[in-house]
């Protein structure tokens, strides 16, 4: 509980008030008797008569104690009710230490020494006794009206910490806690935050084991992360661009030191950026609390263009089609109501364009509703491709998803990123999706890859040990690191194995589809062929929906297998000098590579030199492998005038 000294007697401040350099002493002396009869306790000063030979020339008078000018009639009331109030609006000029606090409802002598009264944190620190601080508390229980400060006074609302800290009983605490209106959030004394708190042992709790001195603010995403787990936060965070900005709003939508919403907290922070200010997660929250309750920006709004009713811009959909149309979300859902209603896919309310499904997951319903949703729109997806002339098609290659669309061209190889389960996959080989280059090197660069981790590096460090004492060093690290790389180049070795498996069968098996190349086989029947389906429905794949036949289709030919010992030749001879990749730096040392380059296939740009790769790639494999994604290949790249795809 916390008490200060800035309340003093009545009988003192009228000592104070002596001093002529404050007041002419003429006027303190006239009204001294009156002021000094609330010192025994008098509820009210005396009568208009007892001044009349003072203010017999004046209408009003200026208080003594604020200085306003104030009518006659009223005058004694006023200077009653100013008087407390002064020790904090009046500075006296005088060096005596006050002694002693008084109530500021009763005016009672407190003595602070032994902790029987109580300090509000209003303005102006106003204290009272217990007896009647208890029973302000009761008069608001039965008025049932919000606790504040003073019922005429002072008009600051009691938070749930002021009500907390104040010495009640627990049935009388919780009744007055559902009459509180004020959220203030205390503050921690050591981490300087705001803390949203139940009771206020959460608070005694967050304060005894707050260490602040123990976490450093993350690089990306700017929350605070105990330094023990830093590394490891830092690092996901690195590769979760999108989610960097939700993860700060969601640490300071609890600290700040009055609740604002995640609208606000986001445009503070757009604010922010626009500056180019450094985002730090302690100064959001202390300039917020400069503002207290009020935020200090309008949030931007539009109109919706159906109901034209005006919303905050996050409560807006922005539909992908050429017009950008503008729906709330409860125009958006009403209109893919009334599309299922009418057995029509589900299209932008005001146009043609048909929803992804990454569209219709951002509607504001029900999980079992969203399901519904989007069952409904691959089906509808399915009728409306099969029933064209095209019929072209991607679908998830898990067996265990139904999603699929209808793409622009199906002859196209790009990345697609499942709606529904989260795969990745190409577009033409429904492999795991390959920058720089196409579906029949992959299986060559796999082959590469998953011999230089298994025996090449090795061999290749040791040849180059021989002649450069960097080299030497880097052979040590190698050996060191062979258990932590052992699981990495077994699953590589399955990767390989089932990729050559995979070749066998389809050059035995399969052929091409004339239309769009993609690898058809035909299970059964006559030789009818459509590419994506069976000839008579089903088995819906990904396909270009052409139809032809099987003798017109090319033989599928399996990319060459070559042995470990046929790759030899193809790395840098031990006395060759390094190659120097000019524009090319690399993402681990940033330096500019040197020797072989390695190119990350299922990456849009990760590159390594030589010296970093191993320990680099390393790490890239731990990451896939936690995410739960397949391990990723890299390109070895000779010389800088390989061709890259």
């Amino acid at each position: 509980m916390r008490q200060t000294n800035e309340s003093s007697s009545t009988s003192e401040l009228l000592e104070e008030l002596n001093d002529d350099s404050v007041t002419p002493k003429s006027q303190i002396d006239n009204i001294s008797n009156e002021i000094n009869q609330c010192d025994d306790g008098e509820q009210n000063i005396t009568t208009d008569q007892s001044l009349s030979s003072t203010m017999n020339d004046f209408d009003e008078k200026e208080c003594i104690l604020c200085l306003k000018l104030i009518p006659k009639m009223n005058y004694e009331t006023h200077v009653q009710s100013c008087l407390p109030a002064t020790p904090n609006s009046y500075q006296p000029k005088t060096t005596n230490q006050l002694k002693h606090d008084v109530c500021f409802n009763c005016s009672s002598i407190i003595n602070m020494n032994d902790g029987s009264g109580f300090l509000i944190p209003c303005r102006f620190h106003h204290l009272y006794c217990f007896q009647c601080l208890y029973k302000s508390m009761n008069e608001y229980l039965i008025s049932k009206t919000t606790p504040t400060c003073h019922r005429i006074h002072c008009n600051y609302q009691l938070s749930r910490y002021d009500l907390a800290c104040i010495p009640l009983t627990q049935r009388m605490y919780q009744k007055l806690l559902s009459l509180i209106q004020n959220q203030q959030r205390p503050q921690c004394p050591r981490c300087h935050f705001y803390i949203d708190f139940k009771n206020i042992n959460d608070l005694d709790e967050h304060i005894e084991f707050c260490h602040p001195e123990d976490f450093l603010p993350c690089e990306y995403c700017h929350c605070p992360q105990k330094i023990t787990l830093y590394e490891e936060h830092s690092q996901q965070c690195h590769h979760d661009q999108t989610g960097r900005q939700q993860k700060l709003v969601e640490f300071i939508l609890s600290r700040t030191k009055y609740p604002f919403s995640v609208q606000q907290i986001e445009f503070f922070i757009e604010t922010q950026k626009k500056t180019k200010k450094i985002l730090n997660a302690l100064n959001i929250v202390e300039q917020l609390a400069e503002f207290d309750d009020i935020f200090p920006m309008e949030l931007p709004t539009h109109d919706c263009d159906i109901c034209m009713e005006s919303c905050l811009f996050d409560d807006i959909f922005v539909f992908g089609c050429d017009q950008s149309h503008k729906l709330c979300y409860q125009c958006y859902e009403k209109s893919c109501r009334n599309q299922m209603v009418t057995n029509k896919i589900l299209t932008c309310a005001l146009c043609s364009y048909q929803l992804q499904y990454g569209e219709l997951k951002q509607l504001r319903i029900s999980s079992e509703e969203l399901d519904q949703f989007i069952q409904y729109q691959i089906q509808k997806t399915f009728d409306r491709c099969y029933a064209s002339e095209t019929r072209a098609l991607i679908k998830c290659p898990n067996q265990q998803c139904s999603w699929a669309f209808e793409p622009n061209d199906p002859n196209e190889r790009f990345h697609v990123i499942c709606q529904l389960c989260q795969k990745e996959f190409c577009s033409l080989c429904n492999q795991q999706y390959h920058y720089r280059t196409d579906c029949q090197q992959l299986i060559l660069i796999t082959e590469r890859w998953f011999f230089w981790c298994n025996s090449e590096r090795g061999r290749y460090l040791t040849e180059r040990a021989g002649q450069d004492t960097d080299y030497a060093a880097r052979l040590d690290e190698y050996e060191r690191e062979q258990a932590k790389n052992r699981q990495r180049n077994e699953e590589l070795r399955h990767r390989y194995d089932t990729a050559v498996e995979d070749e066998n069968y389809k050059s035995r098996n399969c052929r091409h589809c004339p239309n769009c190349n993609r690898v058809v086989e035909r299970m059964e029947g006559c030789e009818s062929m459509i590419c994506g389906q069976d000839y008579h429905g089903g088995n819906i794949q990904s396909g270009c929906g052409e139809e032809f036949t099987w003798d017109e289709a090319e033989q599928y030919q399996a990319s060459t297998v070559r042995k470990s010992t046929e790759t030899i030749n193809d790395l840098p001879r031990p006395e060759s000098p390094l190659i120097t990749h000019e524009n090319i730096t690399c993402d681990g040392c940033h330096e500019i590579v040197r020797g072989i380059r390695f190119d990350c296939v299922h990456c849009p740009s990760l590159i390594f030199c030589e010296k970093c790769e191993q320990r680099y790639t390393l790490a890239h494999s731990n990451e896939n492998r936690n995410a739960g994604q397949q391990q990723h290949v890299f390109r070895l790249i000779m010389t800088p005038f390989d061709e890259i795809l």
